[in-house]
């Protein structure tokens, strides 16, 4: 597979065929942190290759605007939920754990991805959920389920079953910014489309969504690849 290398990044170039297309495109995915080539079938790689050596400053240009993935080591300062947490090391520990005390994350010597996620993830559960419900009661109606997942391409989601999937990963995430995400799928449980309709109620909740929204789409990426 051809990768470019960036940032001690290996990204990928990913190939893709498309009967509906015309045309050579490339795009950065930052969720995936991977460029995507789709192209018309039967396209001769030379082809490919000369449209990617022409992308080159437009390459560079995408990746200079691109969010480092947040990475934990001791020093490191991690938001949790509007709240600054020191990461530390320590060796008596078997699994990572939060201190509210002191304002601390302990590490261990070693330590599973899973340990970390399962600790994030009953911290976004404590957080979020109260909040959900609460908007949930605030527009009269009823969720069935709520779940938190580990999803790389949403922050959250709503079924037509009343149930509502959040991204444990919101936890990272300024409050005001967790808190237009529980709105916009509270919001679903009315109109399970994203109809003027449906805007009007998430401004109700939360009046300023727009800035929120925009501030995923700018500083979410990094946040979601984590």
């Amino acid at each position: 597979m051809q990768e470019i290398t960036w940032n001690n990044h290996n990204i990928p170039i990913v190939y893709k065929s498309s009967l509906r297309v015309k045309r050579i495109s490339l795009r950065l995915s930052p969720k995936e942190l991977a460029f995507i080539l789709t192209h018309p079938p039967r396209t001769h790689h030379r082809q490919l290759q000369h449209f990617l050596d022409q992308c080159g400053p437009w390459i560079k240009q995408q990746l200079e605007k691109l969010t480092d993935v947040p990475s934990l080591h001791p020093g490191t300062i991690l938001s949790l939920y509007g709240e600054d947490f020191e990461c530390i090391h320590d060796p008596l520990r078997r699994k990572p754990a939060l201190c509210q005390e002191t304002k601390t994350l302990h590490l261990p010597p070693k330590f599973s991805q899973k340990d970390l996620h399962s600790l994030f993830k009953k911290i976004a559960h404590e957080k979020l959920l109260p909040l959900l419900y609460k908007v949930v009661e605030t527009l009269g109606q009823k969720v069935e389920k709520v779940s938190f997942r580990d999803s790389k391409t949403r922050w959250g989601s709503c079924s037509g079953r009343k149930t509502i999937s959040l991204n444990w990963r919101l936890v990272f995430l300024p409050p005001e910014v967790g808190h237009y995400v529980c709105a916009h799928e509270a919001a679903h449980l009315l109109h399970m489309n994203h109809s003027k309709a449906f805007w009007k109620v998430v401004e109700g909740i939360c009046p300023a969504y727009k800035k929120h929204r925009k501030w995923l789409k700018v500083n979410g990426s990094a946040w979601m690849r984590f």
